[in-house]
């Protein structure tokens, strides 16, 4: 929420809390939480200008403003020269998290099989499942291209304006679904 005019961010929430840099999660240990004044009384924790919601007919909580991954030491190149076989995402055309689980599901509108260091061939309709507790531990390289992307976030409190980013980043393992062919 203080990244000068993006587009997520906030002066102050909709508590009238100034808006602050949260730090969630560093070098994989939690930091702490985005917390709104009623869920601050139940957690016995301060509110921290994360309270938001699209206007006065949506009842606020706890939301994100702009939501990143700090950028690594590694470049995009090294990243994709690491990895013997793999799944390369150049980018993606919609999914959903469950808030509730963190179960998540990401399809790949670009997608490109990475064999021996090398990206190969194009792959069609990959899409991503996993769990967000256990994907962020399989994140085994950063790369130090960190870019943002505009958009809204969906919740019971409205849609709200939020702005994402993150550098190229290796997961270790996850599970890729679709239709069509085998990996060979």
């Amino acid at each position: 929420s203080t990244i000068p005019n993006a587009w997520g961010s906030i002066d102050y929430d909709d508590e009238g809390i100034k808006g602050v840099k949260r730090v969630l999660i560093k070098n994989g240990v939690l930091q702490g939480y985005m917390v709104d004044a009623f869920n601050g009384r139940r957690m016995n924790a301060e509110p921290n200008g994360a309270c938001r919601r699209q206007n006065f007919k949506y009842e606020p909580t706890s939301r994100m403003s702009n939501t990143y991954i700090a950028p690594g030491k590694y470049t995009k190149e090294e990243i994709i020269g690491a990895t013997k076989l793999g799944l390369y995402c150049a980018g993606f055309n919609g999914g959903s998290v469950d808030p509730t689980t963190g179960q998540f599901n990401f399809a790949a509108s670009e997608a490109y099989i990475i064999r021996d260091g090398k990206i190969d061939e194009p792959v069609k309709g990959a899409i991503l499942v996993g769990k967000g507790e256990e994907i962020l531990q399989k994140i085994d390289m950063i790369g130090n291209d960190l870019d943002f992307g505009q958009g809204h976030c969906g919740a019971a409190s409205g849609s709200v304006r939020t702005q994402v980013g993150q550098p190229t980043l290796r997961i270790s393992s996850i599970t890729v679904g679709g239709r069509g062919g085998e990996l060979k």
